[in-house]
């Protein structure tokens, strides 16, 4: 997976923007986005057409919706394996 540092890195290429927005897309929609890279600073994303900065922004965005995930289904299994552990001690 390709990792972007700040938003305002020029230096990413468009390929490693569009990977990074597909994997953190990918991570909290369980599918597959469409992406093409359109022109100079332009990319469609899903049938829309986005500025580079603006999917920066939604590859951010994703990332933390991604990471609250895992964190809260992290906090789930542990309050279930609590309760088993409870059930099976009566």
């Amino acid at each position: 997976m390709v990792t972007t540092p700040e938003n305002n890195d020029q230096t990413l290429s468009p390929k490693a923007i569009m990977e990074s927005f597909y994997y953190a897309y990918r991570a909290v929609h369980q599918e597959d986005p469409k992406i093409t890279h359109m022109f100079a600073e332009w990319y469609q994303v899903n049938g829309e057409t986005v500025h580079r900065l603006a999917l920066m922004n939604e590859i951010a965005r994703l990332r933390d919706i991604a990471n609250q995930q895992r964190l809260s289904s992290r906090a789930d299994r542990s309050i279930i394996q609590r309760l088993i552990t409870r059930l099976r001690g009566v």
